[in-house]
């Protein structure tokens, strides 16, 4: 799947990602590839990227947003 993390200033993060942990308003989220189609509020936390090669996650810091996920691609609004 593909996975966009965008602030209102900057990107940050575009690529390949196998699996995203997210903090939903509801508690911690994890989408997958072929994930049902989706729009999720975001609260106070860190969103976990696992990039496709295995390696550690990269985490982004985030105060709240919102995500939609339709066609395997992850859109993170965030702040």
């Amino acid at each position: 799947m593909i996975a966009k993390i965008l602030k209102l200033d900057k990107k940050l993060f575009d690529g390949e990602a196998r699996e995203v942990v997210l903090p939903a308003v509801e508690g911690e989220m994890c989408l997958l590839p072929n994930h049902i189609s989706s729009v999720v509020m975001l609260k106070k936390g860190e969103i976990k990227v696992f990039k496709p090669t295995g390696e550690y996650p990269a985490v982004f810091e985030i105060s709240g947003g919102v995500c939609s996920f339709f066609d395997n691609k992850a859109v993170f609004i965030v702040s």
